[in-house]
């Protein structure tokens, strides 16, 4: 080697986190998880709440930034979980652990 050593400093982690690359990273997880939610809502719930499956920005209060997957609907948390009038459908879970090789 050439003896180049680094050492990380825990101080910068806060603006690494907001560095756009960061952020950049999350939203692109959060974009390719989106087209396989909406195919399994279209496939077993509806049309009109595929299309209400986006991707949510945020920045946590420490800091921390994360980009969701989202359904923007007041039954969405009834499909993905359960109640006791809709099946348990987990659109969301579901998409976000299928990774396409």
């Amino acid at each position: 080697m050439s003896g180049i050593r680094f050492e990380f400093d825990p101080a910068c982690l806060p603006e690494i986190m907001r560095s756009e690359q960061v952020r950049g990273a999350l939203r692109t997880t959060a974009e390719e998880i989106v087209p396989r939610a909406k195919a399994l809502a279209r496939a077993e719930i509806s049309e009109e709440f595929a299309d209400s499956i986006t991707v949510s920005e945020e920045i946590r209060p420490r800091g921390r930034p994360t980009a969701k997957v989202i359904a923007d609907r007041e039954d969405a948390s009834d499909h993905e979980y359960g109640s006791s009038s809709t099946e348990r459908r987990r659109v969301l879970g579901r998409a976000a652990h299928t990774r396409e090789s």
